[in-house]
């Protein structure tokens, strides 16, 4: 008996699916693997392209070359694997062709193994480009990331430096605010005495 599209759907929303499996019993349900293929969640739509490529006959190409399109990484990440399972020939050729062209790395790092299996004239020429490009990408990132933690150091010990500055003034208003300490000179006379001279040590 035929698969249905949610059956089908229900096996594949899993953690782990059971490919093999599934490759015996989606082989007679494209349809419902390519609408799978093209659904908004990004999960269901990677495995389902995953599982085209296991399939890999003339029919579940179609789905990796529409999944190659995508606007999520995901599903172009699951296609530039799921070509790489197709044998030699012009459309897998022409589905790494487009995914050596994508902007994001995993997804041409991916394409460039694919590109491996292809014969088509230029395909090793533009997968050794694609290579540099990403080289170049890495490098840049690397030293972005470089930049950006020497600024994060540099700004901490800048608010360092400025929190001790703080603290000294806080602390040496703290120590004008307490005043001069005791001098021990009495300001007023005994009370109850008359005030006299002291003597002055002569002997008459």
């Amino acid at each position: 008996m035929p698969v249905s599209y949610a059956e089908l759907k229900a096996m594949l929303d899993v953690d782990e699916p059971d490919y093999p499996a599934l490759a015996a019993i989606a082989a007679d349900a494209m349809q419902h693997l390519r609408k799978l293929a093209a659904s908004d969640d990004v999960s269901v739509a990677s495995k389902a392209v995953s599982l085209a490529g296991i399939i890999g006959d003339t029919s579940s190409i179609g789905v990796v070359s529409d999944a190659a399109r995508s606007r999520h990484a995901l599903v172009r990440v699951a296609a530039a694997h799921a070509v790489s399972l197709f044998p030699d020939g012009p459309q897998a050729a022409r589905v790494v062709s487009k995914l050596l062209d994508d902007a994001d790395i995993g997804v041409v790092k991916l394409a460039a193994r694919a590109a491996s299996r292809q014969t088509a004239p230029g395909i090793a020429v533009k997968a050794k480009r694609a290579n540099a490009r990403m080289a170049s990408a890495v490098r840049a990132a690397v030293k972005e990331n470089t930049q950006r933690e020497r600024a994060t150091v540099m700004a901490m010990k800048a608010r360092k430096k400025a929190g001790g500055r703080a603290a000294q003034g806080k602390a040496a208003k703290r120590g004008s605010a307490a005043g001069q300490m005791p001098t021990g000179a009495m300001t007023e006379p005994p009370k109850g005495a008359k005030a006299r001279a002291m003597p002055a040590g002569k002997m008459n």
